[in-house]
């Protein structure tokens, strides 16, 4: 969980600093509305990470890569249809996607050495 509230400071911390500095002309319109999924999609997977009994975690932690990788392909393609300058767009959502996924990724890790 610390992990996570780590990254959404950090995410909050440079969103803020985009703005203050005027920098956020770099940023597709869209970048918040990504941001707000992510945050929402992450903790929809802390939810459901809370609520599946301890011998399941391995296999739940799977499975919330690949929950995350499915509703990330969805949104994306929804948001291509509503915005121009989609390069932009998909360079920036896959920068956090990645972000997202090597936080993912290490818990998953974590919770296959301990078995």
């Amino acid at each position: 969980m610390k992990k996570w509230i780590f990254l959404g400071l950090i995410t909050l911390i440079l969103i803020t600093a985009t703005q203050m500095h005027g920098l956020d002309h770099y940023l597709h319109e869209a970048y918040l509305i990504i941001v707000m999924f992510f945050t929402i999609q992450t903790f929809v997977l802390l939810r459901i990470d809370a609520i599946i009994p301890q011998e399941w975690k391995v296999h739940i932690s799977l499975f919330k890569i690949i929950i995350r990788f499915i509703s990330s392909a969805v949104f994306i393609l929804i948001i291509l249809y509503q915005y121009e300058d989609r390069f932009n767009l998909v360079v920036q959502f896959m920068i956090l996607y990645l972000i997202y996924m090597t936080f993912e990724i290490g818990t998953a890790l974590t919770n296959l050495r301990r078995n």
